[in-house]
Formats: C-alpha cells, sequence, structure tokens
C-alpha cells in the first residue's frame, strides 16, 4: 500500500485540535466495576438515574413502524411539546440532543471569525461547537458566587459578536443568572441563547421574554427529567423565522423513532415525570442542608440535578481516591474558574446517603 500523507487532507486548524472529553460511558462503569448496569453509582453525568417512563418498553416493543424513516418535519412530536410548553409548533425544532442543536445553530450563523460570548465555567460544548463552526469564543469569566459578568459582557460586544450564550441554571455551579442581565443582554438586538436544559428543575424560564425579543433563543432536553439521554433528544424555541432556517439545514432524519416515541411517551407521562423531578429535588436540598455546615467544603445553592461543591487540593485528592474505592463517579474540575471542585448529580436516596457519608466522615 501506497504511503499518503493524510494531514494535508485534514482541515490545518483541526489537526492539533483536542476534542471535548466525556466522562466514562455506563457500559464502561458496569464493565470495570463488575456491577450490573442497573446497579452501578453513576453520578457523573447529570442524567436522571430513575430512567425513562414506565411504560416506554412496551411502547417501543408494540412499534411497528421501525422499517420507515421518521416523518423529517417532526410535526406530531413538535405539537405536542408546543402543547407542553405553551407555543405554536412553528416556534420549535427538535434534534438529536443539545449538542447537535447548538452545533447546528452555530453552523447556521457563523461566518468565519465572528465572535460568541461565553461565560465560563459553564457547559463544554459552547466552545467546541464554536470552534468547529471557525467562530471566536470571547470567555468572560463568571465573578462572584459564578453570576456573569454583565458589565464585561456588554463591554464586549461589538460588530463581530454573532451570540451571546448563557446556561441557566449554570452547568456545572446549578445558580440562575439574573433576569434584568438577559434583558440587558437581549436589548443589545444580538442573538442570545439561553440554554434551559435544566428547566423542569428549576421552573424558571425566560421564555416570557419571547414575545417582546425575536433574538431570544431557548435551548431544552429531555435528557435530564426525562430520563431519556441515551436516546439523545432536544428543542429549540425561538422566531418562526429562525426555526425555519435551522429545518433547512438540519439532516432530514435527525431524531430517531425510538427518540421521538421517547418524548411523546415522556410528555404523555408528565405526572409521574414531575413526581420524580420533586423527589430530585427534595433529595439535593437534603444533600445541600447535610454538607453546607462542614467547613471543609464550599457547596453552592443549585437549580439543577446536581451539586457543585468546592474544596481544598488535599481533600480534593483524598475524595476521588474515597469516591474510586466506593465505586462512585463524580464528575471533577481543577480549572482556574472552578478551583478544585467537584459536581455529583443527584442520585436515589440510598447513593446520597452514600455521598453524605463519604463527605462528612472525611
Amino acid at each position: 500500500m501506497k504511503s499518503i500523507n493524510l494531514t494535508k487532507f485534514i482541515r490545518s486548524d483541526l489537526i492539533q485540535y483536542e476534542e471535548y472529553k466525556a466522562v466514562p460511558s455506563a457500559y464502561d462503569i458496569s464493565e470495570q466495576n463488575k456491577v450490573e448496569i442497573e446497579k452501578i453509582n453513576k453520578l457523573d453525568a447529570n442524567e436522571n438515574i430513575f430512567g425513562p417512563s414506565k411504560s416506554l418498553n412496551s411502547v417501543l416493543l408494540k412499534f411497528k413502524g421501525f422499517q420507515f424513516y421518521p416523518d423529517p418535519e417532526y410535526k406530531r412530536l413538535r405539537r405536542v411539546i408546543g402543547k407542553y410548553v405553551g407555543i405554536p409548533e412553528n416556534n420549535i425544532v427538535v434534534g438529536s440532543g443539545g449538542d447537535e442543536l447548538i452545533d447546528l445553530l452555530l453552523r447556521l450563523i457563523l461566518e468565519p471569525k465572528d465572535q460568541v460570548i461565553n461565560s465560563p465555567p459553564t457547559f463544554g460544548s459552547y466552545s467546541t461547537s464554536t470552534f468547529l463552526n471557525r467562530g471566536v469564543i470571547i470567555n468572560i469569566p463568571r465573578i462572584k458566587d459564578f453570576a456573569i459578568d454583565i458589565k464585561k459582557i456588554l463591554n464586549n460586544i461589538n460588530d463581530k459578536t454573532k451570540l451571546i450564550i448563557i446556561c441557566n441554571p449554570n452547568n456545572p455551579t446549578g445558580n440562575l443568572t439574573n433576569l434584568n442581565h438577559i434583558i440587558k443582554i437581549l436589548d443589545t438586538q444580538k442573538l442570545v441563547l439561553i440554554d434551559e436544559a435544566y428547566f423542569e428543575f428549576s421552573n424558571i424560564t425566560v421564555l416570557p421574554l419571547m414575545k417582546k425579543n425575536s433574538n431570544l433563543i431557548i435551548l431544552r432536553s429531555f435528557s435530564k427529567w426525562a430520563g431519556i439521554a441515551g436516546l439523545r433528544l432536544g428543542y429549540l424555541i425561538a422566531s418562526p423565522f429562525l426555526i425555519n432556517q435551522v429545518m433547512k439545514i438540519k439532516p432530514p432524519y435527525n431524531v430517531n423513532v425510538a427518540a421521538e416515541l421517547a418524548g411523546l411517551v415522556s410528555l404523555e407521562d408528565i405526572k409521574s415525570r414531575k413526581e420524580i423531578i420533586n423527589q430530585i429535588i427534595m433529595e439535593r436540598e437534603r444533600i445541600y442542608k447535610a454538607i453546607k455546615n462542614n467547613n471543609k467544603f464550599i457547596i453552592y445553592p443549585s437549580f439543577g440535578n446536581y451539586l457543585f461543591i468546592q474544596t481544598n487540593e488535599t481533600l480534593f485528592f483524598k475524595l476521588r481516591t474515597n469516591f474510586r474505592q466506593n465505586k462512585i463517579a463524580v464528575r471533577y474540575y481543577d480549572f482556574s474558574s472552578t478551583g478544585k471542585a467537584f459536581r455529583i448529580t443527584i442520585g436515589t436516596s440510598a447513593q446520597n446517603n452514600k455521598v453524605i457519608k463519604i463527605l462528612n466522615n472525611l
């Protein structure tokens, strides 16, 4: 076989690119710990430990149309989501999880060297997708208690700014952004993406602002509240014009039939889903109260299905060992924007008891 220099076919800016590092999969953790997948203590990715609606398996087993492509416009799913959200279906586009929708939006709006304003620490896909779509990420670090730095954000908006992204509540820190700050950013008349992936755990939304702000875009997900992270389903809410533009460039069958069915089942079974959400919120508050007076940690109030906790370097590495020995996976952070910290997904009561015991017995 001839030796060909394949590097020359790759975009020059991607040769040294470091990809987004996701946490180990449930299957990897199950295999490493020699534990059945339903028994692992996976508290590192903000998944819903309680899983999907109990009726989903039977719906998937009874479905007779897997041999056919899905509806490329996903009219039924968009209609049902619209009823749930309280807006017309022409304000909604669905995608294969939030990651795809972020990528589609940036692909739609970015010219080379256009700027996207970001507020780290936050969800990593914003900067990754901006780079891959040849944009420039402008990071404005968060300030005290992980609030956005509204003054610096406004000062950095210029002719090259295409989009400002705010995760609300923020991942990984769990805090909400001041509504007046969001209004000030919208008033700049730049596009603004508010990521409400954890809306169901906060019940706080900027949706009412959409009536007067056609530049507002909202991202939501089924991964967290509906317990179907593995099926990948999310949706964008925006003006009909922007939705039509995204619909033009998305792949025709970007959401598979199983994910579409799972979304419909979740919304049909909303009562039991809300019971699970309330259980997660109660457990979140229980862990927070159990840890907040422990002076070895700084634990932050959260409006998501997770808690963000900072500690010192010695305890940080000791905790990593303790969690590993107890076969509990959590997400670790060690950046200038986070300090030595970790994020814990809210699990079952038994899992949460293990976490509390490890933290308070350190």
